[in-house]
């Protein structure tokens, strides 16, 4: 059985000198007359509300409506908001301009799928599946919305399936190439100014977001260069001061001389005058790869990198979730530490407890096997003089 559209009011349209209006109701139409275009748009109107059915509106004004009422409630920061919004601008670009109902349930799954096979303008490649996903997402949480206001009866995107399966974290830098990456983001600063190379060297070397690193003021490093305050972030447990590593720590001293406290850490855009974006620090990271010879990897890749060598360093599993703001380890397991560096660590703990009980104590012989010549030079030299000594007496 066919499913009923809901009632609507359509028009009006000039027709042989007199304007008509069209009821949709209960799967009907019916056509109503005026003389004239006022008398017809004051009656479609009338009908609009009493059918409680909102006035026509454009996707694009009815997000609009969605960020401001987001911003009202304070569900969550601005800047995220913002993302939200352009992201879904993407996302429903054909649509902006028509009437937020056009879409319906058939119309928005023929839509995801050719979105899904859209070329990315910054690879030139397929997007992924985390991005055609996270912006499904969107669409799902905005027309939610439309539809608890009385914008459209019904979430089009609702019953849409997402396809392909997302990868949970990012590509991540070998060692080495960590090493001539963060050579290079000196190099960049030394000679060319730059302060974003800095910014970059922080995400890799003390695991910060971008947004931690970008919203930075010149107070927030103290002491000299040895700590770095994070007031706020994305989460309650974003608030907190870093110890700064000991090279890192010149180049810090060296972007805050002589400048205001409470002007940002790394500048302002020579393009726009205003704060850096994500997109400038994503920008510097991947000219700092190809200047290192590494493969190319975004800025988040290398707080993920940060996090995995922490926790194959030994660092306890809670603690490397604290140090990246994160409400627990799950989070940092699941995004951010490679799944090798927590079985490298669980093996290192193992070892460590069975050792002592599982290892068979050493004979004076063996250890005397394993220490090197000169040791057992010194040995005999002292052995040598106790000997003169006992004989003396």
């Amino acid at each position: 059985m066919r499913r009923k559209s809901p009632p609507r009011v359509v028009g009006p349209y000039q027709e042989r000198g007199r304007w008509r209006i069209v009821v949709i109701e209960n799967g009907s139409r019916r056509s109503i007359f005026f003389p004239c275009e006022q008398e017809a748009s004051k009656a479609l109107r009338a009908f609009t509300k009493k059918l409680h059915v909102p006035e026509a509106r454009s996707l694009s004004d009815v997000l609009a409506a969605w960020q401001h009422d987001r911003l009202r409630l304070g569900t969550c920061k601005p800047e995220t908001i913002e993302t939200h919004v352009s992201r879904n601008k993407v996302f429903l670009a054909d649509y902006l301009d028509r009437d937020v109902t056009a879409l319906t349930a058939q119309a928005a799954a023929s839509h995801y799928q050719r979105y899904t096979q859209r070329l990315s303008l910054k690879t030139g490649e397929v997007i992924s599946a985390s991005t055609q996903q996270f912006d499904l997402k969107r669409a799902r949480d905005f027309f939610s919305w439309a539809r608890a206001k009385g914008y459209c009866r019904e979430n089009p995107f609702e019953a849409v399936r997402p396809v392909g399966r997302a990868r949970a974290g990012k590509p991540q830098l070998r060692i080495d190439e960590a090493r001539r990456f963060s050579e290079a983001a000196v190099a960049v600063y030394s000679e060319e100014g730059n302060p974003l190379a800095i910014g970059v060297l922080l995400a890799l070397t003390m695991g910060l977001r971008t947004s931690e690193i970008l919203n930075r003021v010149v107070r927030d490093v103290d002491d000299g260069g040895k700590y770095l305050w994070i007031d706020a972030g994305k989460s309650a447990k974003a608030r907190r001061h870093l110890d700064v590593p000991s090279h890192v720590q010149p180049l810090l001293q060296q972007l805050i001389a002589g400048r205001d406290a409470s002007e940002p850490l790394f500048g302002l855009s020579k393009v726009t005058g205003h704060r850096h974006q994500r997109q400038d620090m994503y920008w510097m990271t991947r000219s700092l790869c190809k200047r290192a010879g590494t493969p190319r990897v975004c800025t988040h890749s290398l707080r993920g990198l940060w996090a995995t060598l922490a926790v194959s360093s030994g660092v306890a599993c809670q603690v490397v979730a604290d140090a990246l703001g994160h409400q627990s380890f799950t989070m940092t397991q699941k995004h951010y530490a490679q799944p090798a560096a927590v079985t490298n660590a669980g093996t290192a703990k193992v070892v460590g407890l069975l050792g002592s009980s599982l290892a068979r104590p050493l004979s004076a012989a063996e250890v005397l096997e394993q220490l090197d010549e000169e040791t057992v030079a010194a040995l005999r030299a002292l052995l040598g003089r106790k000997d003169s000594q006992d004989s003396e007496k």
